[in-house]
């Protein structure tokens, strides 16, 4: 049963890394040169446009993480069809690659805010971010509950954690992004 309701996580997890933008570290130094050479200065269309490269690379970074996600879900649906359920492996295993792709996607974050946004903006993209942070902290704890078999609990927490993520990409869209928030 809990499987079927791995479906709103997984579309959860790759909106948070889309919406996360950036990618991990291999950017790290674009990032860091936008943000010494003017973050905080940029025009409203330069920081999309800095912004959406980033999530772009990360898109095409992320994708390995995203197919191993969902091919994870995947085995997860075969194993509560032909078992008694979800065993504590799979969900070890579900839990800790939830972890990975939060933490990837925390470091896209990351890369993202050192553009700093421009500042007459700046009350609109923070509040972008920290949808975005508490999609994060909802998935982390959504594998937290089904590795303990709070399986009610995670139902819970992936739905709230995906009306947060929806908020969010219609926020970056709104405000001008194409590619960051975007729905895969």
């Amino acid at each position: 049963m809990v499987v079927r309701r791995l479906a709103p996580l997984i579309a959860v997890v790759v909106l948070v890394i889309l919406a996360g933008c950036g990618s991990s570290s291999e950017n790290s130094s674009s990032a860091t040169d936008a943000a010494t050479s003017g973050g905080g200065s940029l025009s409203k269309a330069e920081f999309v446009a800095k912004a959406d490269e980033l999530c772009e690379a990360s898109k095409v970074k992320q994708e390995r993480l995203r197919a191993e996600l969902e091919a994870m879900a995947q085995g997860a649906r075969s194993e509560e069809q032909s078992s008694e359920g979800l065993t504590d492996g799979t969900r070890r295993e579900l839990a800790q690659t939830l972890g990975r792709v939060v933490a990837t996607a925390e470091g896209s974050l990351s890369q993202v805010k050192a553009l700093g946004p421009p500042k007459a903006d700046a009350g609109q993209i923070e509040t972008i971010f920290q949808k975005i942070e508490r999609s994060f902290e909802a998935s982390l704890a959504y594998g937290s509950a089904l590795e303990h078999h709070e399986d009610a609990k995670a139902q819970a927490i992936a739905e709230r954690a995906n009306a947060e993520t929806r908020e969010a990409a219609v926020l970056a869209k709104r405000y001008g992004f194409k590619v960051c928030g975007a729905q895969p």
